[in-house]
């Protein structure tokens, strides 16, 4: 190797040279970082895009198995509850005749009692198959929580152990606004959730219950003392059918998803996170007002 060319190789390279290199890998390492930061969001994005395509194929099955269960329900309903009403008829007037208080007047007023309760259970799976359209009218939500209570305690079988629960309601200091919505839906569904509340305790228990106005949406808040739900069935106790009672029928968590849904809205279930002990259902809809 010539002296000259060791000369150069061992030169040092000048301020300037080192300032442009610096530069470079300054704007490399930008151009980088943007580039990554780009990704990321896009990744985000798609993830987003996946857990929304995901949700919609969730629903499209759903809606396939409530389209089958409706076709189902649609061809033998007609057939049943022919043959259940006059059951119902013959049974009622049959213990009207027998002497009270006697087995056989109990007997045939069970008759009645469980026609009431088969034709209720079909009718349910004919509201979650075919769902109405929405009958929107104006509402005030503490005459509709009396409405829903009422309703809960014209079950036979609740009402008659209706002292061995303690239900408590509180409503938001500010008053909330008259809303529009289904009335006979949005009680129903409620009435679902307390009865829902009072059956996981069947020795008797607690149940809250709060109505609130929270960032432009209706919300009552149904808590309970009984045993909870293990987090992997907080959403499988929405799904038709899925029951963790030996004597449920999986119908009536699925219609209140059904009303929360139709009214724009949804139902949270929190599996142990009531202030009582048990679990917590959170049913909530826009706001639109009368």
């Amino acid at each position: 190797m010539s002296h000259a060319h060791a000369q150069v190789l061992g030169q040092e390279p000048d301020q300037a040279e080192l300032a442009q290199a610096v530069e470079q890998l300054s704007r490399i390492s930008a151009e980088l970082l943007s580039s990554y930061r780009a990704l990321e969001a896009r990744a985000a994005a798609v993830e987003a895009e996946l857990a929304r395509a995901n949700a919609e194929i969730e629903r499209l099955h759903g809606l396939d198995k409530l389209a089958a269960l409706g076709n189902m329900a649609g061809g033998i309903a007609h057939e049943l509850r022919n043959p259940m009403n006059a059951a119902k008829g013959f049974a009622g007037l049959l213990a009207a005749r027998l002497e009270p208080e006697t087995k056989e007047q109990r007997w045939a007023a069970l008759i009645v009692q469980g026609m009431a309760e088969a034709d209720d259970i079909l009718g349910n799976l004919l509201s979650l198959a075919r769902p109405e359209r929405l009958v929107p009218e104006t509402i005030d939500g503490i005459e509709l929580w009396r409405s829903a209570l009422e309703a809960v305690f014209g079950d036979p079988q609740l009402a008659a152990g209706r002292e061995r629960w303690r239900i408590g309601f509180t409503s938001s200091p500010a008053p909330l606004p008259a809303f529009v919505g289904d009335r006979i839906k949005l009680r129903q569904a409620l009435r679902n959730l307390v009865a829902n509340a009072l059956e996981v305790q069947p020795q008797g228990g607690a149940v809250a219950v709060r109505l609130e106005l929270e960032a432009g949406r209706v919300r009552f808040t149904v808590e309970d003392a009984g045993p909870g739900l293990e987090r992997e069935l907080e959403a499988k106790v929405l799904e038709p059918f899925f029951t963790t009672r030996a004597e449920g029928t999986g119908l009536g968590l699925a219609f209140v998803r059904q009303v929360a849904e139709l009214h724009g809205g949804q139902i949270e279930v929190q599996g142990r996170a009531s202030s009582l002990g048990g679990a917590r259902f959170v049913f909530s809809f826009p706001l639109i007002r009368s």
